[in-house]
């Protein structure tokens, strides 16, 4: 997970694949080659599809331009990372937050939202809060390695 986070500061920096290895060989940081190739592969195909969930109208399920395909090991075939804005108050100010959600199916923004409110219902540490703005963020598809 650090070296996934350090990756993505690499090509935000506009890094190569191999000079950012040498780098974690160098820092003790690293791990199979192969894995790492395909680690750095799929961190690059988030970055550059990393907002293009939220430009998809509501009602209209994702294409490939804007779902991002990813080697990971993933519970499900889908996961959407949701922009949640919320407050337990109305006086309190607003608390901003990223939410997962896995699916085994692809999902129009609007299901995504459904979703995300029936999942902040369920679960107990979200109970208190009121949701003001809820954004679809990113989209990730697994794919088979």
């Amino acid at each position: 997970a650090n070296v996934i986070a350090l990756m993505r500061g690499a090509f935000r920096r506009g890094q190569s694949a191999g000079s950012f290895i040498r780098g974690m060989r160098e820092k003790g940081l690293t791990y199979r080659r192969t894995d790492m190739l395909a680690d750095w592969r799929s961190v690059n195909e988030l970055e550059r599809k990393s907002e293009a969930f939220s430009s998809v109208r509501k009602d209209y399920y994702p294409t490939k331009v804007h779902i991002a395909e990813v080697e990971w090991r993933l519970s499900k075939e889908y996961m959407y990372k949701v922009k949640v804005e919320s407050r337990l108050r109305p006086d309190e100010p607003i608390t901003e937050r990223f939410v997962n959600l896995m699916a085994d199916t692809p999902l129009t923004p609007r299901m995504v939202e459904q979703a995300l409110v029936e999942k902040w219902r369920d679960e107990e540490r979200y109970i208190e809060q009121l949701i003001e703005k809820i954004v679809p963020f990113t989209a990730v598809h697994r794919v088979m390695e």
